[in-house]
Formats: C-alpha cells, structure tokens, sequence
C-alpha cells in the first residue's frame, strides 16, 4: 500500500467529530482500552503520537500530544486544554533524549513510513526510557474483521489502515534497538484472541 498522508490527515480533519464520538458511543470498550493503557503506569514527561482528540493523553499529567490532523489538534486543546503540536511522527519537534516515555496507541497503522517513527522515538527518548505501541492485532477476529471490511470499503478510517501482527511490531522494535519488556492485552474472547494489545518497551543504551 502506497500511504498519501495528507489524505489520512484530511479523513480524521473532515470526520473529527465522528472520531470523537466514538469513545461515547463505545464507553465500555473505550474504558478498558484506557485502564489497560493506564496500568503501565507511565510517568514524568511523555508524548502521544497520534493523539487524535486526546482520549489517552488526558490520563497522563505531563503529556504533549503529536497528530497530523490539525482538526483533532483542536478539539484536543479545546476539550482537554492539552498541548498538542499539529506535525507527523516522522519529524518530532522534540530534543534528542529528553523525554521519560511516548505512546503510540493504534496509529502505527496510519503512519506513512512506521519505521522512521520508531527511530524518531529513539532519537528522543532518554536512556531506558519507554515506549508503548498498542494495537489491533491483525491476527485477532477483531483485526481480522477490521481487514475484510477495510476490503470492501465498509469503513471510514480502516480503509487507509495497514494492521500489524504483534510479532511483526515486537520483530520491528527489536531490530530498531528496543528491548521487549512486556504485552498486555484486553477485548479477549478466548485465550490470545484480543482486539486490544499494548507492548512496552525500553530503550536500550
């Protein structure tokens, strides 16, 4: 697939309210995709790559919060008065090794290019500091049918989504200089068949 930002951003700036709306029309689902992100326990200062209207990023005190969509960057501000900077995970505005952790909560899917948005993290993360990357896992049903319905275009946001397998994202952080630490998942409907799964890692020296 070939991945024409602007489009993705445009999708999210035309249906911003659509997004948002979803947490509400889904609160249980959205309560436990954002306890299982809250039991890491993140702390000091942090970002969020692809905040969108800032679901997760309000949970965390110290937390900036990244996406490309200038849209969602707005409500973000307006909802949760959270600072956000309207730019791509590719190019973080960020020093080199000056934050304590970041989080990437689904959006890997929706990057251009998911590999320069880890070393990007890398780049900015402090020695041994963390990182979080939570997604649908392709093999899951929920993955699964997220990918059939991308198919034939039944979906608003899916139909630009590239899901990722978990071995995949583990294999990708492993080869970029992250240690594995652990994964956590929630949404199960039988033993490894989970809709939501977050992976933490650190970042080696």
């Amino acid at each position: 697939m070939i991945f024409d930002i602007r489009r993705i951003a445009e999708l999210f700036d035309r249906n911003v309210m659509r997004y948002d709306a979803w947490y509400l029309n889904n609160i249980d689902i959205a309560t436990r995709e954002l306890e299982l992100v809250r039991s890491f326990r993140l702390e000091g200062r942090g970002v969020e790559i692809g905040s969108g209207t800032c679901f997760f990023t309000k949970i965390h005190r110290y937390c900036i919060g990244i996406d490309s969509s200038l849209e969602m960057c707005k409500v973000c501000k307006k909802k949760y008065d959270i600072d956000v900077v309207n730019c791509v995970g590719e190019l973080l505005p960020i020093r080199d090794s000056s934050i304590d952790y970041a989080m990437i909560i689904v959006t890997i899917c929706f990057v251009d290019d998911y590999r320069k948005v880890i070393r990007e993290v890398y780049r900015c993360l402090k020695d041994r500091s963390k990182l979080l990357i939570c997604i649908v896992p392709r093999e899951s049903s929920i993955g699964r049918r997220y990918v059939e319905k991308k198919l034939i275009g039944n979906t608003i946001f899916y139909v630009f989504a590239r899901l990722f397998t978990s071995g995949e994202i583990v294999s990708a952080l492993l080869d970029e200089g992250f240690i594995f630490v652990e994964s956590r998942s929630t949404l199960c409907s039988k033993d490894d068949d989970c809709g939501f799964r977050c992976l933490l890692f650190t970042k080696s020296v």
